[in-house]
């Protein structure tokens, strides 16, 4: 038994020995953190519309897992991209804007605890608050050139 022990022992620190290579040089890659957001506002919004579409369409089929998935999407598409390139190409924008943007992450929130308490009777009613709130951003904001659909007609 204690020769087997030796055995056993001597073969895995023979096979760590050959095993163990010295790590290979290679090349360091600078990533971005923002190397999958979008560059232009109208980028930006196309996926802000493509991920409503998806939401939408995960209340419909009362996905809980994938409503809150599309409603974190749609929050750094809309929040972290969206407004943020509308404000670098509009500079100075006004208080009411900054209120309809806190609306919009209200009704986000309410959607995230609904989703969170599969709430179906309530849920419709909060998302349809969310497109309220796209709307009416997009009827002061958004410029005529920039609206190919609006976002009822989208989804």
């Amino acid at each position: 038994m204690k020769q087997l022990l030796i055995a056993l022992i001597m073969c895995v620190m023979f096979t760590g020995l050959v095993s163990c290579k010295k790590p290979e040089e290679g090349k360091v890659e600078m990533t971005h953190a923002y190397e999958g957001k979008d560059e232009t506002l109208g980028q930006a919004m196309k996926s802000a519309s493509r991920d409503l579409r998806r939401l939408s369409i995960s209340i419909e089929n009362r996905d809980w897992v994938e409503i809150e998935m599309w409603a974190k999407e749609l929050k750094e598409g809309i929040g972290y991209s969206c407004v943020e390139l509308y404000m670098k190409e509009h500079r100075g924008v006004s208080s009411e804007f900054v209120i309809m943007g806190s609306r919009f992450y209200d009704s986000l929130r309410n959607l995230n605890l609904l989703c969170k308490e599969h709430d179906a009777k309530t849920i419709d009613v909060e998302f349809s608050r969310l497109l309220t709130t796209c709307d009416d951003c997009h009827e002061v904001y958004k410029e005529k050139e920039d609206l190919p659909l609006t976002l009822r007609n989208d989804l």
